[in-house]
């Protein structure tokens, strides 16, 4: 039972402070579909200090990715090899999609990045509106 019990700890350690990234835009959809969730889809590039700052240290704040988890389906997608609808794909990044699982706005992109306590309120912010856009439309 000890044994048990370590492994689902650390588990659950491992995967703290990491946003659980889906990577085409096509299975992201299938999921927020499925699961009436927005998407936060996130378009990188490689070689992007800022992609790698947001990577590196603004992703595995544990606030941040447990929210984004919970709330959102997260799509991480590469500029130059993207399945994005092309209403979607811009070649600049970081930048940040916010639509619902048929490609539709939610909020305005956001370009550029963030510290972890700004995003966090940017994605309760989206939040918001996608939930209050879906009691409107019933």
């Amino acid at each position: 039972m000890k044994k048990i019990l370590f492994m689902l700890l650390m588990a659950f350690t491992l995967n703290a402070g990491q946003i659980n990234w889906l990577h085409t835009y096509k299975e992201g959809s299938a999921v927020a579909a499925k699961e009436g969730k927005p998407m936060l889809v996130y378009m990188h590039r490689p070689g992007c200090e800022s992609c790698d700052f947001l990577e590196e240290k603004v992703f595995k704040d544990e606030n941040l990715s447990t929210y984004a988890n919970e709330h959102f389906v997260p799509v991480l997608l590469n500029v130059s090899k993207s399945d994005a609808p092309k209403h979607l794909i811009v070649k600049m990044s970081p930048l940040f999609h916010f639509v619902n699982a048929k490609g539709k706005f939610i909020e305005e992109t956001l370009y550029g990045g963030k510290n972890a306590k700004s995003f966090l309120k940017i994605l309760q912010e989206v939040e918001v509106k996608f939930t209050k856009g879906k009691s409107t439309s019933n």
